[in-house]
């Protein structure tokens, strides 16, 4: 009964030890590094319903230099993960006029060379 005290102790620690160290270097390989390219640049966008949430989401991914992209319906911000390397904040603009949708900042009268959807237009923000 004390070698099955013993063996049960030994065992105990190594994964222990094992476990402590297996979680340590996951740790280490989820924190930003200073050599990350990646950031998130959130931006309110004027859409109006889920066509257009579904719209920015699919579009923006397609594009150079994004990573992904999540509009809110609630907030109309969409957060846009891209790559620092290929994509900027002015750039992602950018590309939100080329879908058809203007952002907040836009000065007044920006007209956009396509728009996504008509029905927003009935609406104020």
């Amino acid at each position: 009964m004390k070698n099955f005290f013993k063996i049960f102790a030994l065992l105990l620690f190594v994964f222990t030890v094992f476990g402590a160290s297996a979680q340590n270097a996951a740790t280490r390989n989820t924190q930003p590094t200073e050599q990350s390219t990646q950031a998130v640049y959130s931006i309110k966008v004027v859409f109006h319903c889920a066509n257009g949430k579904a719209l920015l989401e699919t579009e923006l991914v397609k594009k150079r230099g994004i990573i992904s992209a999540v509009a809110h319906l609630d907030t109309k911000v969409v957060d846009v993960t891209y790559n620092t390397n290929l994509a900027n904040p002015e750039l992602i603009k950018e590309y939100i006029h080329q879908i058809g949708y203007l952002v907040e900042g836009d000065p007044a009268g920006t007209q956009l060379d396509k728009k996504a959807c008509s029905h927003g237009e009935d609406h104020q923000e």
